[in-house]
């Protein structure tokens, strides 16, 4: 193979990798906001002519035709260390397109000088090496991972900077940009801690020792009973849509939207419990009520804030604990591995057809068993360790790896 056709090779590699990033929301920008391309040219004024680019990667505001942030990266294939040249014909680039909304990073395979990685930090530009399993080790973060503390709980994820100002969501943004004069966040004056998986099961599974569950499955109307007297609530079925569930706090009360299937029902009921167990202390005497739509459930990438992700990430993990119960789920799906001869105790969802047909039968056994979605059962199998399917995420992950 010659040196073009490796240096091709290397960028497909890293354009694939960060596509899957992107795909699972752990790049620097949200992927479902973000679209990735390979070769894709860019005006120079200097050049009048447009620079091409090994890849690139385009966020847009919402509903906005135009991208606000574009991130350059570019990919070095070489027997030896990325040069200081190097770094500066990059700059020179990203000064042409554009510097004010533009990002750069290169990736190399072999790796950085020291005096390079001064230099390209000095530049504000990310270096990352591709190690042999396939994954990025940061070599030099940009400017926004010097300067944030991401070991704070209340920091918040990065998303531009305009001048001296740190923009942690859209609407920070269009302020900066003063494409707005203001804006309205409820939730932004809460405080809400950092919560273990590990912690929010403990408290499901205090509600799961009450009489609230039928041969190890959840009964709703046990549960609704149970919630209803130990907190004094009024729980009701109504139709909403789009809203999918709300808390109330004055007076309290929880409503469920009436239109949704038997499993998202349930699950949204949980959900909105796990609000009230958990996060009526912060809620109360702040705001009215809190309601759910499909982004906040499904964690769609719109939902930035900080708070935000954090209190529907603690809710989903409480509402899971509590549709399948640990000791029950498990005792099923070693059962399954039992019957299908599976010796190694999880499944190892790849391309292998036998692995794929193992994984929909138990995630559709689960799913009939336990009355709740596969997606619900599919993640309590990844964050337990029982499937291992490093293609997905899971709500442990998200909360160990970020602190949301």
């Amino acid at each position: 193979m010659n040196t073009t056709q490796k240096g091709n090779d290397f960028e497909n590699r890293v354009f694939f990798l960060i596509n899957d990033l992107l795909e699972k929301d752990e790049f620097t920008v949200p992927g479902k906001r973000s679209r990735i391309h390979q070769k894709k040219g860019y005006y120079s004024e200097n050049r009048k002519n447009e620079i091409i680019t090994d890849i690139s990667i385009e966020t847009f505001l919402p509903g906005a035709t135009e991208y606000s942030i574009l991130n350059i990266i570019e990919c070095k294939f070489l027997n030896k260390n990325v040069a200081i040249d190097d770094i500066e014909e990059f700059d020179s680039k990203l000064n042409q397109i554009g510097r004010h909304n533009s990002k750069g990073f290169i990736v190399s395979n072999k790796g950085f000088a020291k005096t390079t990685i001064n230099f390209a930090k000095s530049l504000k530009i990310g270096l990352l090496k591709i190690k042999s399993n396939n994954e990025f080790e940061w070599i030099n973060y940009r400017k926004k991972y010097e300067t944030i503390d991401f070991e704070n709980d209340e920091t918040e994820p990065f998303l531009a900077k305009v001048g001296n100002k740190i923009c942690n969501n859209i609407a920070d943004f269009l302020l900066a940009i003063k494409a707005i004069d203001f804006y309205n966040q409820k939730d932004k004056f809460l405080t809400v801690k950092f919560l273990t998986a590990d912690y929010i099961k403990s408290i499901a599974d205090r509600i799961l020792k009450y009489d609230v569950t039928n041969y190890g499955v959840l009964d709703t109307k046990k549960l609704i009973q149970f919630i209803n007297e130990k907190y004094l609530i009024e729980i009701q079925f109504e139709r909403l849509y789009p809203i999918m569930g709300k808390v109330e706090f004055d007076p309290l009360k929880i409503v469920i939207d009436t239109t949704l299937d038997e499993h998202r029902q349930r699950f949204t009921l949980c959900h909105e419990i796990g609000h009230l167990v958990l996060h009526k202390k912060i809620f109360e005497n702040k705001i009215k009520k809190k309601e759910d739509s499909e982004y906040t459930l499904s964690l769609n990438n719109t939902i930035t804030d900080l708070i935000t992700r954090r209190i529907e990430i603690q809710a989903n993990i409480f509402a899971s604990y509590l549709l399948l119960p640990s000791e029950h789920f498990q005792l099923e799906v070693f059962k399954f591995f039992i019957k299908n001869n599976i010796s190694k105790n999880y499944i190892h969802l790849d391309k292998q057809p036998i692995n794929q047909l193992l994984a929909t039968q138990l995630i559709s056994e689960m799913s009939n068993k336990f009355n709740a979605s596969q997606e619900a059962v599919r993640l309590r199998l990844i964050d337990t360790n029982l499937l291992k399917d490093t293609t997905r995420f899971s709500y442990r992950s998200l909360l160990e790896h970020s602190k949301i």
